[in-house]
């Protein structure tokens, strides 16, 4: 008899324990989601920011920089390339980079004197 109640006992505890495990995956599982929708979001938040910043017609050199690397794949498309693609979007993304480097530090520092208006 006693043994029977010590493997209810057990069975009880077994349960209980898996009803727990399975709550924290699903909570995991939630939390996951979140916060690939933020980073999503986020990213969203920062593209369209930088759209507007590039489209305004006193960054010209960000505009024409947006427009080399607008096309150009990003997170997990980017780490699906060969490497050799990589290098040369690199490459280009860095060429331009450096064709605009000093423009585009101008227009950093009048973008700064702007944002300091509001």
């Amino acid at each position: 008899m006693f043994r029977f109640f010590v493997i209810i006992l057990a069975l009880l505890i077994i349960l209980a324990l898996g009803g727990y495990a399975l709550s924290l995956l699903f909570k995991l599982h939630k939390q996951n989601k979140f916060i690939q929708n933020a980073k999503k979001e986020r990213y969203l938040n920062i593209k369209n920011s930088i759209d507007i910043i590039a489209r305004s017609s006193k960054f010209n050199a960000m505009w024409t920089l947006f427009k080399v690397v607008e096309d150009m794949p990003i997170l997990e498309e980017r780490k699906k390339l060969a490497r050799n693609q990589r290098m040369k979007l690199d490459l280009e993304r860095e060429d331009a980079e450096m064709k605009y480097q000093d423009e585009i530090k101008q227009e950093l520092h009048n973008l700064l004197i702007e944002m300091e208006k509001f």
